[in-house]
């Protein structure tokens, strides 16, 4: 029986390895999701851009201007959301 619990004494420094492995991958997982988020929202900003720019080649449009102001406001937003949770040298800081 004292073979038994020796044998398991072991295995518990491992579990803490392992635990302690865990914890510290978990900030690169959460800079992982905003950098893809980042990236998410810098593709939305193109594909605002494009939209806006190639709907107004293909039809005239009654408020053009109400769509030209609305089109550059989100592709900016999301423009600058993008390059702020993409900004890989604020990060190497903390």
């Amino acid at each position: 029986m004292n073979a038994r619990r020796e044998k398991s004494k072991p295995q518990k420094p491992q579990l803490n390895s392992q635990l302690e492995m865990m914890e510290q991958k978990k900030p690169v997982m959460v800079n992982t999701w905003i950098e893809n988020l980042g990236k998410y929202l810098l593709d939305i900003s193109k594909f605002v851009t494009t939209g806006v720019v190639i709907a107004s080649l293909f039809k005239d449009m009654d408020d053009s201007k109400t769509i030209y102001i609305i089109g550059t406001v989100v592709a900016v937003s999301t423009l600058i959301v993008g390059l702020v949770l993409t900004n890989k040298k604020k990060r190497k800081e903390d």
